[in-house]
């Protein structure tokens, strides 16, 4: 079960990295097995709902943090992310197969190396395993 220290910690967040607008909802489902956690934006405006790994909290406080600021980065993303998806009719597959494969590289890229720098205006949480 996720606790209510996660659920506030991920709200906090949102809110100090400039996401007050969006609603966030931490999911009991798990994220994929590749993954600490993911975030799935809806197309409503302005929702997202987080999945973390059942090991998310046995990391570093410090990977945990990180972790976070990265799936937020993808909320500002998402504008972004909703144009790709538009464009697969148009494209065409072949095309949009390409240009899909490209965003879900860059934007990974943008966003761990994002994470690293916007985590340090979080605070560190304290509920990690350790």
């Amino acid at each position: 079960m996720v606790s209510k220290q996660i659920r506030d910690y991920i709200s906090a967040a949102k809110d100090t990295l400039g996401l007050s607008h969006w609603e966030v909802t931490v999911s009991e489902d798990q994220a994929p097995d590749d993954a600490w956690a993911d975030v799935d934006v809806s197309t409503n405006l302005y929702h997202a709902t987080i999945r973390l790994s059942p090991n998310f909290l046995k990391q570093k406080d410090t990977e945990i943090r990180r972790v976070i600021a990265h799936e937020m980065i993808h909320l500002h993303q998402a504008g972004v992310e909703r144009l790709v998806e538009a464009l697969e009719k148009p494209l065409g597959s072949g095309a949009y197969e390409i240009l899909s494969y490209t965003w879900d590289i860059e934007s990974e890229r943008a966003a761990d190396s994002l994470s690293t720098v916007l985590a340090g205006v979080l605070p560190l949480p304290k509920f990690g395993e350790k």
